[in-house]
């Protein structure tokens, strides 16, 4: 069924399964971080080897992009793409997701030394770092581009400088965050495609004036 053919209940209808699908397929893709969720007592305390573990997603969110990208035009061929691309970009996506769990656990664990010494002043440094790697990870992933130094400074630069579509990225990925810890059946089975939806939605705009030659978004 064509979106653009169907009547509004009909797109409707699509559009949601379009996104259940799409939920399934990303619990699929990410089942050892799940698992290792579930079986682990305390996921805050553990959260650096949440973080080196959560690099194995970012195939699985590259594939989630190129889904959402194709869910204007034929929303039945969301789990097909979704697995199209996740086998495509997976040695590449990857690269770039581990890099940046390396670089956030080592800014992660200088903010902690940081706090409650006289070093605290820089905790907000460290913070805002930690963000602007979620960020241009989320812009390489979603632009496609492979791990290079020029790459990381181009999303890096454009993250910045469209800020207000990266600040709601962060407020999108602080609230799926949230709910992933705080209720994880809810958050597991239910928001993850809304979520990945909006963010792919704001940063196709920022990397818009990056060129693409392997990425399956469009």
């Amino acid at each position: 069924m064509g979106s653009k053919t169907a009547l509004p209940y009909e797109a409707i209808f699509g559009y949601v399964y379009a996104v259940f699908r799409l939920n399934l397929c990303l619990l699929a893709a990410g089942l050892p971080v799940l698992l290792a969720f579930a079986f682990t007592g305390s996921q805050i305390e553990a959260w650096p080897f949440f973080t080196a573990l959560a690099a194995l997603c970012g195939p699985a969110v590259t594939a989630a992009f190129a889904a959402c990208a194709c869910m204007g035009e034929e929303t039945d061929r969301v789990g097909r793409v979704f697995w199209s691309a996740y086998r495509a970009a997976f040695a590449r996506s990857l690269a770039v997701a581990a890099v940046a769990a390396a670089a956030v656990i080592v800014l992660g664990v200088d903010l902690e030394a940081a706090a409650g010494t006289p070093a605290r002043a820089v905790i907000p440094m460290l913070a805002a770092l930690i963000a602007v790697v979620v960020l241009m990870t989320t812009a390489m992933l979603a632009s496609g581009r492979r791990l290079s130094a020029a790459g990381l400074l181009a999303c890096a630069y454009l993250s910045i400088r469209k800020w207000y579509l990266s600040l709601a990225n962060l407020a999108v990925l602080g609230v799926l965050l949230a709910a992933i810890v705080g209720k994880p059946v809810l958050g597991l089975a239910v928001l993850p495609g809304p979520a990945l939806y909006v963010v792919w939605a704001n940063t196709r705009h920022i990397v818009a004036s990056l060129t693409t030659t392997d990425t399956g978004l469009g």
